[in-house]
């Protein structure tokens, strides 16, 4: 990557997150690190980069990404919420109505308790 690609970089990087900050010592690091990284490939990492996280990426972050069947926290967290939905779904399937007799009783407890207040 060249000198004036690792500014881009940076620059698109302050774009996406506006606390990071982009120092004379940060531009060389990042330069130097990133220097044998195609800087269409490092674009395309930043930009998986930003669609997954709400945090700035680390110079390891770019250089190595996270495999993509590696799934996200919110990935994970759609596929927990939607297994619930589905059990759910499933037990209100099941679900029988309440035996007459236990519903008489809970009326008959709640209406004593109602009528003590």
């Amino acid at each position: 990557m060249k000198q004036t690609e690792t500014s881009n970089f940076l620059a698109m990087i302050k774009t996406a997150y506006p606390f990071f900050e982009v120092t004379v010592a940060g531009v060389r690091l990042w330069h130097t690190m990133l220097a044998d990284l195609d800087y269409k490939t490092a674009q395309m990492r930043l930009a998986n980069h930003i669609r997954s996280s709400k945090f700035a990426p680390t110079i390891a972050e770019i250089l190595n990404p996270v495999p993509s069947e590696e799934k996200s926290f919110y990935e994970l967290q759609r596929a927990e919420e939607e297994a619930e939905r589905l059990a759910l779904a499933e037990y209100n399937e099941k679900a029988v109505p309440m035996p007459e007799h236990i519903r008489e009783k809970l009326e008959q407890t709640l209406a004593k308790k109602v009528s003590r207040q």
